[in-house]
């Protein structure tokens, strides 16, 4: 029971981290859009949407544990810790670079505390169809 807790808080703390990075990029980039090029300027739109989307899949994961699974999870933490090299290493943002580690370490945590059991209305329908030998059965 605790470490569902953990594994909530630990989802739910990523995506708050992630969105709120991608919101504070793209109020960086109304300042700076002046300064960019044309394809800087889409790149930069295109970071602030992949944070955004990998804030939305962390907030599914966290309240349908079983619609994606552990694995899935580990992998796109590389996303926001490739993001913290490269911030660290080429721009300046500190502060942007630091949630993104630490959002990342929050998702490799919640895929080491990962719910083991599924509830009965939780069951996908591949976890039904081994419960019963025929295949799901239609009411």
């Amino acid at each position: 029971m605790i470490s569902q807790r953990i594994f909530k808080w630990c989802m739910v703390g990523a995506a708050l981290i992630l969105a709120g990075v991608g919101i504070y990029f793209l109020a960086m980039y109304v300042a700076a859009s002046a300064a960019l090029g044309p394809i800087a300027r889409a790149m930069w739109i295109a970071y602030c949407t992949q944070l955004g989307l990998l804030a939305a899949v962390l907030v599914y994961a966290a309240a349908h544990p079983r619609g994606i699974s552990r694995q899935i999870v580990t992998v796109l933490a590389f996303m926001p810790m490739m993001s913290t090299v490269m911030l660290f290493w080429f721009a300046a943002s500190r502060a942007g670079a630091i949630l993104l580690g630490i959002s990342a370490v929050l998702m490799l945590m919640a895929a080491l505390t990962w719910p083991a059991r599924i509830a009965g209305g939780e069951a996908p329908p591949s976890a039904q169809a081994l419960r019963f030998p025929g295949g799901p059965r239609a009411p």
